[in-house]
């Protein structure tokens, strides 16, 4: 657990290694816990091998790692679990994390969120383990590329035999692109602080108020298979032993198959008082599965809506899907035979012999899956799925 810098006491004796190395694990199982992907639903797995070095105690570890992450969306709620393991020196630990939260209905851009958090660490400190609990509120504006917000929580950490209560409001904004995503937000943290003594924090010295003001600016840039995530910040706490402290993230993302990325990462972190993680700089590599590829994702995010209009030359079928590269359609009037359309400026377009009456239909994006388009019914299709249907005056 981290230590306030200008308290930091001295005193003789070296603990057991035993004792090192679960206090260093516990500072990286927390920081790989709060690195979960939360931006794709379903179920995600990080292996990979890390070394770290904690500069408050001048010591490093490496060793392999491994984290599961399953988020999703339903409705109105939603959800992410991660849970994962490291092992170096013969010690092994382990982590777990659960959230989740309900939304309301946006209305007229605005809309609110509710979202609670608790994470534990089991086998990587001397008291046992870590747990935390954070519940938060917060109101959102969302517009067609930009928003931004304004939240309050609470926390209350139970570690070390002692109850740390805490509590902060962080307000910030963001602007998106169909390629990437930029976000501001400035952060006031009120929680307490473990002190402990000795050279490597063995002897537990009590509690301290912690209270500081943290500004944040993260990128997001993809490709169709790559992506680059850069996060940092810069803090100022008055009572640390520097009051002006920065940090610094970048983790960078390549897709060897549709769901196998290679993934590297560099950080240098300052230490998280809410969920007791120290200061570290670290170095990973690793393999993601699972992850779809970046176009995927942005793929299915996309809404197609589909269009039918008459010209000289018979009906056109246009299919309006802001962003796509391709787009395809196959339905009864094809034989079921995918037919690529053609841009035309904001669409894609084809001339289609299309009769009076109802169709069924579907559309493919960027190679994707066949679904049925935005503003179309689904129903039954003639081989056991699922098709828009489309009715042609």
């Amino acid at each position: 657990m981290g230590d306030r810098g200008r308290h930091r006491k001295s005193q003789p004796g070296v603990p057991s290694v035993h004792v090192i190395v679960r206090r260093s694990l516990r500072g990286l199982l927390l920081a790989l816990a709060m690195g979960r992907p939360l931006g794709a639903q379903g179920m995600v797995v990080d292996a990979g091998v890390s070394v770290v070095r904690f500069p408050d105690d001048s010591s490093t570890i490496a060793g392999p790692s491994i984290r599961l992450a399953a988020t999703g969306v339903r409705g109105r709620f939603f959800g992410a679990a991660s849970a994962g393991a490291v092992a170096t020196f013969g010690a092994t630990s382990g982590f777990a994390s659960l959230l989740g939260g309900m939304a309301s209905r946006a209305i007229g851009g605005w809309s609110t969120d509710v979202t609670g958090e608790l994470a534990t660490v089991a086998g990587s400190s001397r008291a046992g383990g870590v747990g935390t609990a954070i519940l938060s509120a917060r109101a959102l504006w969302n517009g067609l590329a930009s928003g931004w917000w304004l939240r309050a929580n609470g926390s209350s950490s139970a570690r070390a035999g002692a109850t740390l209560p805490g509590g902060g409001v962080d307000a910030g904004a963001f602007w998106g692109w169909p390629n990437g995503r930029l976000s501001l937000s400035v952060t006031q943290e009120w929680t307490r602080a473990q002190l402990f003594t000795g050279r490597f924090r063995s002897g537990f010295a009590g509690t301290t108020p912690v209270r500081y003001t943290e500004a944040e600016l993260t990128l997001h840039l993809e490709g169709d298979r790559t992506s680059l995530d850069i996060s940092s910040s810069a803090r100022r706490d008055v009572d640390a032993a520097r009051i002006i402290d920065p940090a610094i993230t970048a983790v960078a993302a390549f897709w060897a198959g549709e769901t196998r990325a290679v993934v590297l990462s560099v950080a240098h972190q300052l230490p998280d008082w809410v969920h007791g993680a120290d200061a570290a700089d670290a170095v990973s590599v690793g393999l993601r599965l699972k992850q779809p590829t970046p176009l995927h994702t942005r793929t299915m995010r996309l809404i197609p809506v589909v269009l039918v209009s008459d010209s000289d030359s018979g009906r056109v079928l246009r299919v309006r899907a802001s962003g796509a590269a391709t787009v395809e359609v196959m339905g009864d009037f094809t034989e079921w035979e995918a037919v690529a359309l053609t841009r035309s400026g904001a669409v894609f377009e084809r001339a289609i012999p299309l009769g009076s009456g109802s169709h069924r239909l579907v559309v493919r994006i960027n190679g994707g899956s066949w679904r049925p388009a935005a503003n179309t019914p689904a129903v039954d299709d003639d081989f056991g799925g699922r098709a828009g249907l489309l009715v042609v005056p």
